[in-house]
């Protein structure tokens, strides 16, 4: 289908002829190439044989941990998406062509839009590391719990989960904050505007709560602090730009040259202006016009808009403010765009299956499946088959059609990482029409204890991932019921995993009472409950009479008899494994033949020990060592700006392979104990 699309553009008017550039000297460069030294890791280069690049954030501070990298590096990116987002109809409006960093005198300027940058900044990155504690993507912290217990206020008390916004603030600061090592004004002002980015952050926390009491009277109420949509903090952030103040530095004192006298003339301006606010110290330049010098593109080709359904003031007058008022006149551009079939958008086939397969969880979805796969990868190292890729497809509805024990281990834990990661998303206000499970709050737990806090709603994970893969099985027949079977099973070791947590009540800490809520246990502990269960898993025998008369009604019967004496959180299967010691292109099996074991090594279980046996010896191979140099990077230094030399390090590394026999055939003389 084609369709004509108007877009309206600034351009030179005819009459007028183009503005000039402007050929004044600016000490000052585009803000926005501030965005890359924060974000962007395009000028940093190494100096060594070795390819890799490093974030300017990763490489600066002694306490820039490599834990928290790729979170900084995600809050970073944030900060800039809020950035494009905020001024998309401003002269300036955060251009991609300005996130090249050159020199690190470009840096140095202090304009109103430097300030936001710093500010947007340091924002995006306390708030994805909070966020990312809060969802326990980090061992040495969780969500904040220091005054779970505590009253609040009038008819409500602390609990839930709150956002920990001290670890986030306090971790964000140390990697932020070290682009700072200067000791003049413009430092001290980005590091203001660091400061007041994170206090956004803050300034923006809601605070959600829960009632509790008889028939939903609400006599008492527990409740949290969470963070805000990050939209709120830029829109904040947008305002404090517009009223931000302009530093006058005491010059006569600056130009002494006293180091002693510079800070004490920071330290007086500094005194009068709130943490919270924006400062600057430069006027900034004319946006209007194109200046290559500072990186400035001017307005013209810029896009506006003239007309449109909920569009604000500020969008309605952008033709004014980009064109009109920049001596440009508005054109009318049509364009006419093409819709080619079958190339719209794609997605895995888990999220387009079944009527009731909401687009609003598919985000969820795919990360719990893809959660499950790791978890599969990770159970089955050691084994014969190791949940290799190709057995992973689904894009073939034949592909799932075998039902041996490790098809069943499969279906167990796709189904429960689904579940697992909408349960979780539910439970941190992620999705809009769930929250916490405060169903049972209030009520009487047991001896000593009462329900209470943020329960995870695992009702809401089951109800929506059976939504999604149980819409995977369409058929009627017995291996159809067999994979729905080990579906459920998968999402009731979700809820067989759960784990009480509670805190202590009580006149000096005695815990005369206890509130305790239902948390999800780690994925891992999912995984390992799952494990066993495949191990213990029943094979089902039909009745092949039955089955084969080819009546839907007498397939139904013998089915339902089989399932009938086993328990629903059983794993099952209907065929034997194949060989999985032999490679079977037809079956996709690679066999073990390559495959690496181990022998000995620290923190090792009898499983891993015995890999080389299991991989090698009983399917006919032998243990190869093989050894290998390995040359990386290291003792690597980071220079401003913008590279990192290093020096290389080789290493010899030992590996032990499954190999053919030196004049065999292989898998010959197997001492065959089973699909292992």
């Amino acid at each position: 289908m084609d369709h004509l699309c108007s877009k309206c553009l600034c351009l030179a008017s005819p009459q007028e002829g183009s503005i000039e550039e402007s050929g004044v000297a600016h000490a000052a460069m585009n803000p926005c190439q501030l965005f890359a030294s924060l974000v962007m890791s395009m000028c940093c280069h190494i100096l060594s044989t070795t390819a890799w690049s490093v974030n300017n954030f990763l490489m600066t501070g002694p306490k820039a941990y490599l834990t928290y990298t790729s979170s900084v590096q995600a809050g970073a990116q944030s900060g800039i998406e809020e950035c494009k987002h905020q001024f998309a109809w401003d002269r300036w409006n955060c251009p991609e062509s300005a996130l090249q960093l050159s020199t690190h005198n470009g840096l140095r300027s202090a304009t109103r839009e430097t300030a936001f940058v710093h500010a947007i900044s340091a924002a995006g990155v306390m708030y994805t590391l909070t966020k990312n504690c809060s969802m326990g993507d980090f061992d040495n912290c969780g969500c904040d719990d220091s005054k779970i217990g505590k009253m609040g206020g009038r008819g409500w008390v602390w609990g839930g989960c709150s956002d920990n916004v001290d670890f986030g603030e306090r971790i964000a600061k140390q990697f932020v904050d070290a682009l700072e090592n200067g000791h003049d004004s413009r430092a001290a002002v980005n590091l203001h505007n660091n400061e007041a980015g994170r206090l956004a952050v803050k300034a923006t926390l809601k605070r959600t709560c829960k009632c509790h009491g008889v028939s939903g009277s609400c006599s008492i109420q527990t409740c949290w602090m969470q963070l805000a949509d990050f939209r709120e903090i830029g829109t904040y952030l947008k305002i404090k730009h517009d009223q931000a103040q302009k530093l006058e530095m005491d010059k006569i004192r600056m130009r002494a040259g006293n180091s002693a006298d510079n800070r004490g003339a920071i330290a007086d301006t500094f005194s009068t202006v709130a943490r919270t606010e924006l400062i600057y110290m430069e006027d900034s330049p004319d946006y209007c016009v194109k200046n290559l010098s500072l990186g400035l593109h001017g307005t013209e080709g810029r896009e506006c808009l003239q007309s449109g359904k909920n569009l604000s003031q500020w969008e309605k007058r952008s033709c004014r403010r980009l064109c009109h008022e920049c001596g440009l006149k508005v054109e009318e551009r049509r364009i006419e765009t093409k819709a080619l079939p079958g190339h719209t958008w794609k997605m895995n086939n888990l999220l387009m299956t079944g009527p009731k397969a909401y687009l609003t969880y598919a985000s969820s979805v795919q990360v719990g499946a893809q959660s499950g796969i790791r978890e599969c990868k990770h159970q089955f190292a050691w084994d014969r088959w190791n949940c290799p890729d190709s057995a992973l497809q689904l894009s073939t509805h034949k592909g799932f059609r075998s039902a041996t024990s490790e098809t069943s281990f499969v279906h167990a834990i796709s189904a429960a990482g689904v579940m697992y990661t909408l349960t979780r998303n539910c439970s941190l206000g992620d999705l809009d029409d769930c929250g916490c499970d405060s169903s049972r709050n209030g009520k009487l737990g047991g001896r000593g204890w009462l329900w209470g806090g943020c329960s995870d709603n695992v009702d809401f994970g089951e109800r929506i991932s059976k939504q999604y893969v149980d819409a995977l099985e369409t058929g009627q027949d017995s291996r159809a019921a067999v994979n729905l079977h080990n579906n459920e099973a998968g999402r009731l070791a979700v809820k067989a995993t759960l784990k009480r947590i509670c805190r202590c009540h009580g006149m000096s800490e005695s815990c005369t009472m206890q509130t305790c809520w239902m948390q999800l246990s780690d994925f891992r502990e999912i995984g390992n409950y799952l494990k066993v269960k495949h191990d213990q898993a029943q094979k089902l025998e039909m009745d092949k009479r039955r089955m084969r008369a080819g009546n839907s009604a007498d397939n139904r019967v013998a089915i339902a008899d089989a399932f009938g004496s086993i328990a629903r959180s059983e794993l099952i299967y209907l065929e034997d494994s194949p060989d999985y010691c032999a490679k079977n292109l037809s079956l996709g099996l690679p066999g073990t033949e390559g495959r690496e074991c181990v022998q000995h090594g620290e923190s090792l279980t009898q499983w891993e020990r015995r890999s080389c046996r299991r991989l090698c010896h009983e399917c006919g191979l032998r243990v190869e060592e093989r050894r290998t140099e390995i040359v990386s990077s290291c003792n690597c230094k980071f220079h401003w700006c913008c590279t990192v030399k290093c020096e290389n390090c080789s290493q010899v590394t030992v590996k032990h392979v499954c190999a053919r026999r030196h004049g065999g055939q292989g898998h010959q003389k197997r001492r065959h104990r089973g699909p292992k």
